[in-house]
């Protein structure tokens, strides 16, 4: 039995009733790639706020050098930013020093992928064992926390070693393993481990401060690493996520850490002021161009905001216990942070799982 076929002027209604309903369904321009307030999350060329990612995928590691998600990295740490907005990243897994332009493209800096050694040189012709920390000086001059060792890489790429640091109270557990860094005005270099914070003379590495020794919270033989994050303002005062889980100070020539925010010893994700707020494992920090501190919060997985002088915290990105970079509007989430840094017009970069990530946040 032969079925009739609609008239064809019921075909053409039918046709525009089923794409009324997908532009219904995708809003103007059609179907979008989905994040949390349904925008494409690209911020990265506009001034709106919200999470974007510069380079990388935060699942799939690897190394390749591209542009924005077409690069790779493998569980990339430290982060700096220079000038000129070029963002460098320590690239652990690859052993590598990574370079990404403004425009997401990424391209190596120092080392070779997969070749571990101690070999200074310029380019890929360097060698880096364990690069974690990054810092970068008023010169330009970038410093490396490489294992136990600290290079320095000149803005062309050329890597000499500044100074091998003696394992002392660090120990043979990687937990002990220096993994925060920064550089003041003054000619010192700024060292965290999981036992002590070092100042460091750059000019005579044999003349180093202890402002704190003890033992970081984790259980003593898990084998994990434990970064603690340090930065400097531009008064020479160093701030440190200490031994005790608390944000602590030193001024410029101090011989010991001052109690700045949180309670000794007592973590937790609540916002507030320095005498209520908490953090889990601030094991990265950054400063902006008005003093405000930018932390990387482990565990909590979230970025922390501390006002200076006050000492007010507050979250403006990411989701307490997530694990999953979600990107767009705030306050987002993200997969595994291990990095922060701030460029010159207030954006926060970090590194979340193996991506780095663009962070605008209100001004």
């Amino acid at each position: 039995m032969r079925t009739e076929s609609p008239p064809a002027r019921l075909r053409v209604r039918l046709l525009c009733a089923g794409v009324a309903a997908l532009l219904c369904a995708c809003g103007p321009g059609g179907p979008k790639r989905e994040t949390d307030d349904g925008s494409d999350g690209d911020n990265g060329g506009g001034t709106s706020t919200g999470i974007s990612i510069l380079a990388g995928d935060p699942v799939t590691g690897g190394t390749v050098d591209k542009k924005g998600t077409a690069a790779r990295f493998n569980t990339p740490r430290g982060l700096a930013v220079d000038t000129s907005g070029n963002v460098y990243v320590a690239d652990e897994g690859n052993l590598t020093i990574r370079k990404i332009a403004p425009d997401g493209t990424v391209t190596l800096f120092a080392g070779l992928a997969g070749a571990s050694g101690t070999a200074d040189g310029k380019g890929n012709r360097a060698r880096f064992t364990q690069p974690t920390a990054l810092t970068i000086d008023g010169s330009g001059d970038l410093y490396v926390l490489d294992g136990t060792t600290i290079r320095k890489v000149t803005a062309d790429g050329t890597v000499t070693t500044v100074t091998r640091l003696s394992y002392g109270n660090f120990g043979m557990d990687v937990q002990n393993t220096p993994a925060g860094i920064a550089a003041d005005n003054n000619g010192n270099l700024y060292v965290t481990s999981g036992v002590d914070t070092r100042r460091i003379a750059i000019s005579n590495p044999g003349r180093t401060t202890t402002l704190e020794t003890g033992a970081v919270a984790p259980i003593y033989g898990t084998g994990v690493l434990v970064p603690r994050g340090v930065v400097v303002d531009p008064e020479g005062t160093a701030y440190v996520a200490d031994l005790t889980r608390t944000l602590s100070r030193a001024t410029s020539g101090a011989t010991s850490l001052t109690p700045f925010v949180g309670a000794r010893n007592q973590a937790g994700n609540a916002d507030g002021n320095a005498s209520t707020a908490r953090f889990q494992q601030l094991i990265a920090l950054a400063i902006d161009k008005n003093g405000n501190l930018y932390g990387a919060d482990a565990i909590n997985n979230t970025i922390r905001k501390i006002t200076t002088p006050g000492g007010t915290v507050a979250t403006p990105a990411g989701t307490a216990n997530s694990t999953t970079l979600r990107t767009g509007k705030l306050p987002g989430s993200f997969a595994q942070l291990r990095g922060i840094a701030v460029d010159g017009s207030g954006n926060v970069y970090a590194t979340s799982g193996n991506a780095v990530v663009k962070i605008v946040l209100p001004q």
